[in-house]
């Protein structure tokens, strides 16, 4: 290692001594062993306080953190709203922003906080609160870059620099991760205190002068570590024995502090920090955490075996123990691994701990001895299983949990007491399902209203797999729904979020429905949301919010939006009493003014284009069902005589025109002989007019398809249109055509086709044929493959 970092003298640089009244112990984020070394300097150094880079505004939740009944993985949560646009002075949504600060067993962090705790001394975090932080700090950088997991511990200068690829070259290692177990994670434990910690600061320093200083003031460093340096120099005059514990990057600009800048004062209302349960998969760098190191479960494991009897061979017991577990796991699913492949897999780990002059092995000898040894025949993809298998139970599914009398929203915990009500499993990070009949059991339809209320919330924790979509109004025909669900970090993060808008799950829901129905600006967006609240269990509120959708009626004039409202709507009618739950608002007069709506503006539909004329034909096929329910029948004479307007405007879209005249002949069968000259028109008219006559019987069988099916003379006229079409003209009308004839089933297919071969003196017997025979489909595989790399390949290949 010496030889790696050869340099200054980074005793001269920065110095380490338990003789100073302030002592910096640098530290890489969750690093067991920089945790281990730390627990060993609190007992020598004998602190009379601890400070630990943090956000000081969660100086109050240390107590938590540090409660015997707290278990990691636990995360402080910071969220900062910019109502007062000093983040972005655009217009707008204020800028949101949040971030977490998760905390492991091995995190040094939070060594150094129980060991306050511990021993009665007192422990503060002394960096800039969240919000200050993102103030300080250019946009798009640091904490104010857009990433799903933002962390505010961050190692990036540490793990991407061209200072760390160098010395990846020049070691010979593949990454980062596994340069720091080497000659940190690994090497460290043989090390003394003194040793370990001028390693670290030898690394981190040279790190820092490899790092542009514009950098550092853009991500707000600067200012965080004169911020720093001022809270250490106030400590240091109160007490005698200081311990520091921050970030290795850190320690040199915490000795040489820059002027603190000024900053605005920010109302306590803009930003807040809570304490939430965190789990390792979150916690995992490899998942898109920010900071900290992968494989958090194996990590830990080796933090335990280090409290253990073996101390000094945690490292070796932790990659057997993880050995024998993936072996049980994957003959567990049935995969053939045997004693024997364990055993050399163990060897060949200590072997290759060997040869890269480590003093035992560790994650990256694990990784690559179940590759030599599970992994059986090629390693392509469906060959890894034990790497995948080994990557879960290194990345660990540890779910933390906070002391009773820990700062949580009244919405949180309302979500926990109702997935303990429910028997729902939080307790894990992988994935339940759940199978609920919803119309047999009362419990099953309060669990499915829950789930429900996190997805309008959304909280990412509940997803519907199977069941009726009554918002996109299909597989209503279903009577169960199939839920997937799983805890993880950001469910709780969303709850916190959401807080404000309620002290339970119904409340926030509540708030936020009448806030969104308050916001909405189409009648679409209206009925959607009152199905919503139905399904949410929360139906007296949509009654509430009936007289907001009258509103939204009037002021709307998109047809396709009042369709929708008007489907919506019907759908709310029509399973209010199936789920036997009727509210108090009279949903059919609010339908019927829906559609008196719609059937306005229906006849001045005849110009609709081609991208949006199946919305309307499915308008009017909608519009004709709700007409052929009892309590809408007076309505059918208006929706005919509106079909009747449509169908006389010229021009009209043919797909329109057809599926009109279907649902006139299905209502009155006298429409037939209308029918038949419209077809003559289509079909014997100009070029132009026949070129129009596949889109309109498109729209003719999306309605009223029995006429092909039982007229022999309907039959005779499309067959006298195919018959007559020139070849090109043909090729233009398939596609239309196929769409056309997609509505029969095969047996109906079957049917018209029988009888279309006897009018060219054909037997419908002549049209069975037997099976393919194998060599033609062989001969026809090769075909298609020789296209396929016709078209993706060069050309100039062989025909097969």
């Amino acid at each position: 290692m010496d030889a790696l970092l050869s340099g200054e003298r980074q005793t001269e640089v920065i110095p380490f001594s338990l003789e100073d009244a302030v002592v910096y112990y640098p530290v890489r984020h969750h690093s067991p062993v920089c945790a281990w070394h730390l627990e060993q300097v609190i007992a020598r150094y004998n602190p009379a306080c601890i400070l630990v880079e943090g956000p000081e505004n969660a100086n109050d939740l240390i107590p938590v953190l540090t409660d015997p009944d707290t278990a990691a993985p636990v995360a402080l949560y910071y969220a900062y709203r910019d109502d007062a646009g000093l983040l972005s002075k655009e217009e707008g949504e204020p800028e949101s922003c949040r971030c977490y600060y998760p905390f492991l067993d091995h995190s040094p962090e939070l060594a150094a906080l129980r060991a306050a705790a511990s021993r009665g001394i007192p422990a503060a975090f002394i960096d800039l609160p969240y919000a200050e932080i993102l103030l300080a700090t250019q946009a798009a950088r640091g904490l104010r870059t857009r990433e799903e997991k933002q962390s505010y511990a961050s190692d990036q200068y540490l793990a991407h620099n061209r200072f760390q690829e160098r010395l990846c070259e020049k070691a010979g290692l593949r990454s980062f991760e596994e340069f720091w177990e080497k000659y940190f994670e690994t090497a460290g434990l043989d090390l003394s205190d003194e040793a370990f910690v001028r390693q670290m600061n030898t690394y981190c320093f040279l790190s820092r002068q490899n790092t542009p200083a514009v950098e550092l003031e853009e991500d707000g460093c600067l200012a965080r570590e004169a911020h720093m340096a001022r809270r250490i120099q106030e400590a240091a005059a109160r007490y005698d024995r200081v311990l520091v514990v921050a970030g290795g990057f850190h320690i040199w600009g915490l000795l040489h502090p820059g002027q603190e800048p000024s900053r605005p004062a920010l109302p306590a209302s803009a930003h807040a920090v809570y304490p939430m349960r965190y789990t390792m998969p979150a916690a995992d760098a490899l998942a898109g955490y920010a900071s900290g190191m992968p494989s958090p479960g194996f990590y830990a494991s080796v933090w335990t075996a280090l409290h253990g009897d073996r101390p000094r061979q945690a490292w070796t017991d932790t990659v057997l123990d993880y050995l024998v577990r993936t072996g049980r796991r994957l003959r567990k699913d049935g995969t053939l691994i045997s004693a024997f492949d364990e055993t050399c897999a163990f060897q060949q780990a200590q072997m290759l701990a060997q040869l890269r002059d480590k003093p035992a092995p560790g994650l990256y000898e694990l990784q690559d001895a179940v590759l030599s040894n599970f992994v059986k025949g090629e390693a392509s993809l469906s060959g890894m299983e034990p790497l995948r298998v080994l990557r879960q139970l290194t990345t660990g599914q540890a779910v933390g949990r906070l002391c009773s009398g820990a700062l949580v929203p009244p919405l949180a915990r309302d979500f926990d007491s109702q997935c303990r009500s429910f028997r729902l499993r939080l307790e894990g990070a992988a994935q339940q399902e759940i199978t609920l009949a919803i119309f047999s059991e009362e419990r099953h339809r309060a669990i499915s209203r829950f789930f429900h209320q996190t997805v309008f919330l959304d909280c990412g924790f509940a997803q519907r797999k199977k069941g009726p979509d009554l918002l996109r109004r299909r597989d209503r025909n279903l009577i169960r729904e199939v839920w997937e669900y799983r805890w993880t970090a950001a469910v709780d993060a969303a709850l916190i979020e959401h807080a404000v808008s309620g002290a339970t799950m119904r409340e926030a829901c509540s708030t936020e429905l009448r806030g969104r129905m308050a916001a909405a600006a189409r009648a679409e967006q209206g009925a959607d949301l009152l199905v919503q609240g139905f399904l949410m269990g929360i139906g007296d509120l949509a009654d509430q919010l009936a007289g907001r959708m009258d509103e939204l009626l009037i002021a709307d004039g998109d047809f396709a939006s009042l369709c929708a409202a008007c489907a919506s709507l019907t759908t709310l009618e029509e399973w209010q009493d199936q789920y036997g739950e009727r509210g108090g608002y009279d949903y059919p007069a609010l339908l019927r003014r829906c559609f008196a709506r719609v059937l306005q503006m229906l006849p001045q539909m005849n110009t609709v284009d081609d991208h949006n004329v199946q919305k309307v034909q499915q308008a009017c096929i909608l519009l004709y069902q709700v007409t052929g329910r009892e309590a809408f029948a007076d309505q059918r004479p208006a929706l005919l005589e509106a079909f009747e307007r449509l169908v006389g405007q010229n021009p009209i879209h043919p797909a329109l025109h057809g599926a009109a005249l279907g649902l006139l002949y299905g209502a009155r069968p006298a429409w037939k002989q209308t029918i038949d000259g419209v077809v003559r028109g289509y079909l014997q008219g100009t070029r132009a007019m026949m070129l129009q006559s596949a889109a309109f019987l498109q729209g003719l069988f999306s309605t009223a398809r029995d006429l092909l099916l039982v007229d022999d003379g309907f039959l005779r006229q499309i067959d006298a249109l195919l018959v007559g079409l020139e070849e090109e003209d043909f090729i233009a009308l398939l596609p239309e055509l196929r769409l056309a004839f997609s509505y029969f089933v095969p047996m109906e297919t079957d049917r018209i086709a029988r009888r279309a071969a006897e009018l060219h003196g054909a037997r419908g017997a002549d049209l069975r044929r037997g099976a393919v025979d194998p060599a033609d489909y062989a001969r026809a595989e090769a075909l298609d493959a020789w296209a396929a790399a016709r078209l993706d390949g060069p050309e100039g290949e062989d025909d097969p």
